[in-house]
């Protein structure tokens, strides 16, 4: 069995893997990234790239950001389009005032393609060992090294990242899982052809059905003319369900008065997927002596949204800067490491404290179809709506009570 030794051994080359890889190369430190894919890599998900990512991307050194918007397939969106349950829809853009050579707010790209995007930066940095289609096997810990093996080779390092999604491996071998499923949702979709009814500005839609809340149903614009459609539901619904997914999905595209109409001429492009979604509204702990989780692995989900590209890439942000100093001053004990837990604290508390409410809120349809009816006729609650996306104190007003009271009187 070979052996390495490496300053950081990061499990998983997903996005928050890569985010981290990417942010510490060229600082003197030798990375290894084990990832249990060959790359590209098939990876199921609802493809939307906020906000948060772009804003990522651009802060990555090397010029990534530019090269994205040159080189991955992607479709700009402009906004949202909410359906409440009632079935009245409401167009929320991005930005509220677009001029003329404003940048695309968001995308949707296949995750395929976007995260072999990232993957193929990390090809380019001489610092950066990649050991492909090797999965971690073994995890143990001396007082000096974390000790990573993937029964072809083991490596050693100064601290190990677990970046390995949400079956993470490094999670299972330092916390341990969840006890139960509270904090999960499961999502299920498919590519599709022939899907009418899509926004010209390419907005991504939500569509509040009664029987999913709090989950929804979207329909995301893809490359090559298909779109992403699916739904996500909290596994605990999934459970008292009792029915297949797929057998759900098919139903509503081909009978829910809401969806069906658009899906009539539609084909299915490969076949309905689905995944796991591992919710921030549960807070486990996130580093320990020699170790750090990062994304699905820590449990980086939006409760209410289900976002959780952007908040992953955020999760390694926070790491390479932690871990710099770490390296610096050569302590990467469980104290030390508790600046990491502090950064995700002060850059993601209040948002999943208020999307956990948004969470909750948006069990009502009632309450759903109170705000799209209110928001349809008044300007002034269209635009609260569109700051929501940019702004937390705007969001975190859509949790207060006082607010969906005021809008019972308007």
């Amino acid at each position: 069995m070979a052996q390495n030794q490496y300053d950081l051994i990061i499990a998983g080359a997903g996005p928050a893997g890569c985010t981290l890889a990417l942010n510490l190369s060229g600082r003197g430190l030798r990375i290894a990234v084990i990832e249990k894919d060959v790359f590209p890599r098939h990876k199921i998900c609802g493809d939307a790239l906020s906000g948060k990512v772009l804003n990522v991307l651009k802060r990555m050194p090397g010029g990534v950001y530019a090269d994205f918007l040159r080189d991955a397939g992607k479709v700009a969106s402009w906004g949202i389009r909410f359906t409440a349950p009632n079935g009245h829809g409401l167009d929320v853009p991005f930005v509220q005032e677009r001029a003329p050579g404003t940048p695309p707010p968001g995308y949707v790209c296949r995750r395929e393609d976007f995260d072999n995007f990232l993957f193929q930066r990390l090809k380019l940095c001489s610092d950066i060992d990649i050991f492909e289609g090797e999965k971690v096997t073994g995890l143990a810990f001396t007082p000096d090294a974390a000790l990573v093996e993937t029964g072809i080779r083991a490596l050693t390092g100064k601290i190990v990242a677990g970046a390995d999604g949400v079956h993470s491996v490094i999670r299972k071998m330092t916390i341990g899982d969840p006890p139960d499923k509270r904090h999960f949702c499961v999502g299920i979709r498919a590519y599709y052809k022939n899907v009418t009814g899509l926004h010209p500005d390419n907005f991504i839609e939500l569509i509040f059905l009664k029987e999913l809340l709090p989950g929804y149903f979207w329909i995301f614009p893809s490359t090559g003319g298909l779109v992403n459609a699916g739904f996500g539901m909290m596994h605990e619904q999934v459970v008292k369900l009792g029915e297949n997914l797929n057998q759900v999905l098919n139903r509503l595209v081909s009978s829910h008065p809401l969806i069906a109409p658009r899906f009539r001429n539609a084909e299915i492009s490969g076949r309905a997927e689905a995944h796991s979604l591992p919710l921030a509204s549960f807070h486990p702990k996130r580093s320990g002596d020699r170790f750090l989780l990062l994304g699905d692995a820590a449990f980086m989900v939006d409760p209410f949204s289900g976002e959780g590209i952007g908040n992953a890439m955020g999760t390694g942000e926070i790491a390479a800067s932690v871990l710099e100093n770490c390296f610096r001053i050569n302590d990467f004990s469980a104290g030390e490491l508790l600046k990491f837990e502090a950064g995700i604290g002060r850059r993601f508390s209040q948002e999943f404290r208020t999307t956990s409410v948004m969470q909750r809120l948006a069990g009502s349809p009632f309450l759903f179809n109170l705000v799209v009816d209110k928001a349809r006729k008044n300007k002034n609650l269209r635009d609260l709506l569109t700051s929501m996306f940019t702004n937390e104190d705007m969001k975190e007003k859509l949790t207060r009570p006082g607010f969906y009271a005021g809008l019972l009187f308007k």
